[in-house]
């Protein structure tokens, strides 16, 4: 029998069925078992890459069915299988239909035939997450094109994003968050809400003034506009609603005014809101012990641990060295993936151009090259660039 390291999740109230599986499947695989729904549910939210979930029909709590329906929404590449006595046509298309379960099992169930229905459910479980991981590509690909052109047409909008996409994923390894597509997803697309504000608004906000209390309501709301965006965009569901509790405060503040509070926010949306205000709170250079000290005043409206965290991992960006060569640039000199040290800037006027921390490529810098035809960009511009390694030369004959 294969070793497996995802989690076996199984969830009966007889404590006879969850010894049999310790006993036949415990020594191959991390076989978790619970009596109650609302703990597994818990721990399939600390656990996402769990491979199989076994439930018993007649659950008590919400039942079987209503289970594994909630589980789907946490991990929708583990594979679901009933167990129970029920033998009824309409328990069967319940289970199947409602509780999108891979496998209906009859209790007693023998156990080759239990371990023949694992291997099997093994099977469907790493199907789906190569192709969950091939359209996770796919589509990164896609948003982060479409970010890069959004961010050439309304760049103060966009501004942010690759400082925070760089700091997220920090904090996602300090805090260990293994996998971090849904948090990349969420902080590109972010600003899309503000995009569709009056720029007015933005500068007004921007600039530490104060707001109206119309106008704080329109920038409050901005969330909810990217959720309404996304919210039928396949695979992007669960991202557009991190987005819309993403102004949720730890204490229950902001928008929207009925939401949870607390650990109930997504960790996503925790790391969402501390990032976005962190980066409105720091100089150009990056976040410093000021800017810490500027949440510090308001901290309620942020997770402690999560607070710590980033304090501990995004203090030293500015003292971090840098892993390529830093270089100055005209336009023409520049290259796909050069990453701006600076925000690049209008000659004259000194709009904003291009966002400092931004990965230059084909598209980009032929933007940058009819800016400059046409109004002037301020140069030479500084980049961090990367060495490209030598290809192998090849003996001849």
């Amino acid at each position: 029998m294969e070793t497996a390291t995802d989690p076996i999740v199984v969830v009966d109230p007889d404590t006879a069925v969850r010894k049999a599986f310790q006993r036949l499947f415990g020594d191959h695989y991390k076989v978790n078992c619970f009596s109650d729904s609302e703990e597994a549910l818990q721990f399939l939210k600390q656990n996402t890459n769990t491979a199989v979930i076994f439930s018993c029909f007649n659950l008590p709590g919400r039942g079987g069915t209503a289970f594994l329906r909630a589980s789907e929404m946490i991990v929708p590449q583990a594979a679901r299988l009933m167990l129970t006595r029920e033998t009824s046509a309409e328990a069967v298309k319940k289970t199947l239909n409602e509780g999108r379960a891979f496998m209906f099992l009859e209790k007693p169930c023998r156990p080759e035939d239990l371990a023949n229905a694992l291997e099997t459910a093994l099977a469907y479980h790493r199907q789906q997450a190569k192709d969950r991981a091939m359209l996770e590509r796919t589509l990164a690909g896609s948003v982060k094109l479409l970010i890069d052109m959004l961010g050439l047409f309304h760049p103060e909008a966009f501004r942010r994003t690759a400082t925070v996409r760089k700091q997220a994923l920090r904090l996602a390894k300090e805090i260990g968050i293994r996998k971090t597509w849904e948090l990349e997803m969420a902080v590109m697309l972010s600003p899309l809400g503000e995009a569709l504000l009056p720029k007015q608004i933005l500068a007004r906000y921007r600039a530490a003034r104060s707001l109206t209390e119309q106008e704080r309501d329109v920038l409050d709301r901005s969330p909810g506009q990217t959720r309404d965006l996304l919210q039928n965009i396949p695979q992007l569901e669960k991202v557009s609603e991190l987005l819309f509790l993403s102004a949720r405060g730890f204490d229950g503040s902001g928008f929207p005014k009925d939401g949870p509070t607390g650990t109930e926010i997504p960790k996503i949306s925790r790391i969402l809101k501390l990032l976005t205000d962190l980066w409105y709170a720091s100089p150009e250079h990056g976040p410093d012990v000021a800017a810490f000290e500027a949440l510090m005043i308001k901290k309620s409206k942020y997770d402690p641990e999560l607070l710590e965290a980033a304090r501990k991992v995004l203090l030293d960006d500015v003292a971090e060295d840098r892993k390529g060569q830093i270089s100055e640039c005209y336009i023409r000199s520049l290259r796909p993936g050069d990453i701006l040290i600076d925000d690049v800037l209008a000659e004259n006027s000194h709009e904003l151009v291009l966002s400092r921390d931004h990965t230059l490529t084909p598209t980009t810098i032929r933007r940058l090259e009819h800016f400059h035809h046409t109004t002037g960009v301020r140069q030479p511009i500084r980049v961090e660039r990367h060495a490209v390694p030598e290809e192998p030369v090849k003996a001849s004959g």
